[in-house]
């Protein structure tokens, strides 16, 4: 409880901000974008006229049927700007969680306490799971009161919940993947270039998968797991991408958490 605590007072002040800010753009971006989205599902044709021209929205899995729902373009504003940045925040928590230990020469302070190597990383991936998921949980919060506000004739609930919490599930991978890649490059001097590039180049492949067609590829792309209009087709998530993203925590964590019991702190 030492190290869990010490970690998350280190991390007070990244929780307040983000909360805050995820939370203020909701409520500035959601009602612009819901306004968008009625008066552009007026017109049919003109929905599904923009759609067939408009290269980025099928890029990213936008279709005419789904962008009509009153619930659609917070599902596009959810996944392509809320969703990215939470990732970003996740993978960046989890590679400095452990990065800032060697890169601060305070690695030695706490790897040589009379503490159990395997109890110091699961504090330092409880404090960070709940730093990331209090984000996650004040922007569903905040998202949906919003949602609330601005749609007063009401929007598909199940449909809501599904979208918010591929968030947090995304948040779980990006995390695990950070501390994953923390634990096997601690000196890594920029964690937040380091997740920003990450969460780029997943987005990359997977705008090209989908693209050209090549499914395979879209599991090396988490933000393409829980796309709105697929959620809408199926009436849910696409379960080979949930079953692929618990393994893919999992064996991130797991290994993570077996090298960092066995590392040398030679580096620091």
């Amino acid at each position: 409880m030492v190290v869990f605590k010490y970690e998350l007072k280190q991390m007070k002040n990244l929780i307040i901000a983000w909360s805050l800010v995820m939370a203020a753009l909701a409520f500035l971006l959601i009602p612009v974008f819901t306004d968008i989205g009625k008066s552009v599902t007026g017109d049919p044709q003109q929905l599904e006229q923009m759609v067939s021209d408009n290269q980025f929205l099928q890029a990213v899995g936008m279709s005419a049927e789904f962008l009509s729902k009153p619930i659609g373009m917070y599902g596009f504003l959810n996944g392509w700007f809320f969703t990215l940045a939470a990732s970003v925040l996740a993978m960046h928590v989890g590679l400095s969680v452990n990065t800032k230990d060697f890169v601060g020469k305070s690695a030695d302070f706490i790897y040589t306490k009379p503490l159990d190597r395997g109890k110091v990383f699961l504090s330092k991936l409880l404090a960070a799971s709940v730093a990331v998921f209090t984000v996650g949980i004040v922007y569903f919060a905040a998202s949906y009161l919003a949602l609330r506000i601005n749609l007063p004739e009401g929007f598909e609930m199940w449909m809501f919940l599904h979208l918010a919490f591929s968030l947090i599930m995304l948040q779980a991978i990006y995390l695990a993947l950070g501390i994953f890649v923390g634990v096997i490059w601690p000196m890594n001097r920029r964690p937040l270039l380091l997740a920003v590039t990450f969460v780029f180049v997943t987005v990359v492949i997977g705008t090209f998968a989908a693209t050209m067609g090549y499914d395979l590829l879209l599991f090396l792309s988490p933000p393409k797991f829980f796309g709105g209009s697929v959620i809408a087709s199926m009436g849910g998530y696409d379960m080979r991408f949930v079953y692929w993203l618990f393994f893919l925590v999992i064996a991130f964590i797991s290994s993570g958490y077996f090298i960092f019991r066995k590392k040398d702190l030679i580096t620091v």
